[in-house]
């Protein structure tokens, strides 16, 4: 059984690896064009900063330099920022804009309260290339461990029932979980979800998760509702058009 279960796993990674950017934090505060989540955004003169349904600033979340990032469909250059409203009530309000780089930027900023339900702090962070694997609740799982298992094996399995009746159990969940929801915090990659994946009965288009916070990173540092995933989820196309401001901001919890 465990003999199987590994092999299937391998084959299961091998085939849904994805290049992504891990997100690690770094103990310094960050400057006005440096990738970070928190602080003050690179915004250009004469842009006027986003503001939420009520009228009040939203604080920003992330800001990235695609200079960068080298993922295939994903622009060289310009600066990604994400902006959420303060409370960040579900479903959050959001504001995702990108800007070239280069441009004559403001210096000066409304008061603006810090976001106390993701992070109270600004980070500054690094990227570093790593892999992403699909995880157990991304909408395509189910199909995919399947063909791989029919494949080879030849058999034809269409349910999750069916698969444990071929592991002999109901514990290869865990092992498929455990080797399949790290890194944390990415660029790039897959999505995860604390309940189901959104994708799975509505914006079925947005097939990218351009950006993935996971409170097990660090819950005293970043504290999504209870333990929760916040995900962006884009579409390919977008990625290739700059058209960031298409991309959703959701999230959820336990």
């Amino acid at each position: 059984m465990k003999e199987k279960i590994d092999n299937i796993l391998e084959k299961f990674k091998e085939f849904t690896k994805k290049d992504c950017f891990r997100i690690d934090i770094i103990d310094e505060i960050p400057e006005i064009f440096d990738n970070k989540i928190g602080g003050k955004p690179y915004l250009p003169v004469g842009i006027e900063y986003p503001k939420d349904q009520e009228g009040n600033y939203m604080p920003l979340l992330l800001q990235i330099n695609l200079k960068d990032i080298e993922l295939d469909g994903y622009p060289k250059e310009g600066i990604i920022e994400i902006f959420t409203d303060e409370n960040v009530v579900y479903p959050c309000q959001y504001v995702v804009k990108y800007f070239k780089e280069g441009l004559e930027y403001q210096k000066e900023f409304p008061e603006i309260n810090t976001s106390q339900y993701i992070c109270k702090d600004s980070y500054k962070i690094k990227l570093s290339k790593d892999m992403s694997y699909m995880p157990i609740n991304d909408y395509r799982f189910k199909d995919t461990i399947c063909k791989i298992i029919n494949t080879d094996y030849n058999l034809n399995l269409k349910k999750l029932k069916e698969v444990d009746d071929f592991f002999g159990c109901d514990n290869w969940y865990e092992k498929f979980e455990e080797n399949t929801t790290y890194p944390l915090i990415t660029i790039g990659g897959y999505a995860n979800f604390t309940q189901t994946d959104p994708r799975d009965y509505r914006v079925k288009d947005k097939e990218e998760c351009l950006f993935k916070l996971d409170s097990y990173y660090n819950s005293k540092k970043f504290h999504i509702g209870d333990m929760g995933i916040l995900f962006v989820l884009i579409s390919q196309k977008d990625i290739k058009n700059y058209n960031f401001e298409n991309a959703i901001v959701d999230w959820d919890c336990m």
